[in-house]
């Protein structure tokens, strides 16, 4: 009967994972697919779900973050390409709170404000010293200083 549920999950992630392209349901199926292994081998669903749940959260913080990273250094769009002035590690300040790309973020390089997204896997809010990793066109990747 485990085996059923799990495959279920799995089903389900891959729809998800389908549809919205997130790397989420991606991670929570690929998990689910070891828990259908350990109930395979007959392990009781209490140690088949605690592996889940484990792995579940260890990749979406480990794992996830370095996919995006790398799919994104992959299908970066070059058009503007690098930007002219040598940005990479310049060092500065957050002015509004700078997320992923979906949630950019300022900061103030030298006297002047800069868009800027991260690749770390946590938001990094006001007042954070950073530097620039690259720079594509006017906008900055950066990471904590």
């Amino acid at each position: 009967m485990a085996e059923i549920f799990w495959i279920a999950i799995i089903v389900v992630c891959v729809a998800v994972e389908i549809h919205t392209n997130s790397f989420v349901a991606l991670f929570i199926g690929l998990s689910a697919l070891v828990a259908f292994v350990l109930a395979l081998f007959g392990l009781s669903y209490v140690i088949e779900a605690l592996v889940w749940l484990a792995l579940s959260v260890g990749t979406l913080i480990v794992v996830r973050p370095l996919a995006i990273a790398n799919l994104r250094r992959a299908t970066q769009p070059r058009l503007n390409g690098p930007a002219r002035v040598p940005m990479t590690n310049q060092r500065g300040v957050v002015e509004l709170t700078v997320g992923d790309e979906h949630h950019p973020g300022r900061v103030r390089i030298q006297g002047e404000s800069w868009r800027a997204v991260t690749d770390w896997p946590i938001e990094l809010p006001n007042g954070t010293a950073v530097v620039v990793r690259q720079a594509y066109g006017t906008t900055l990747w950066v990471e904590p200083a």
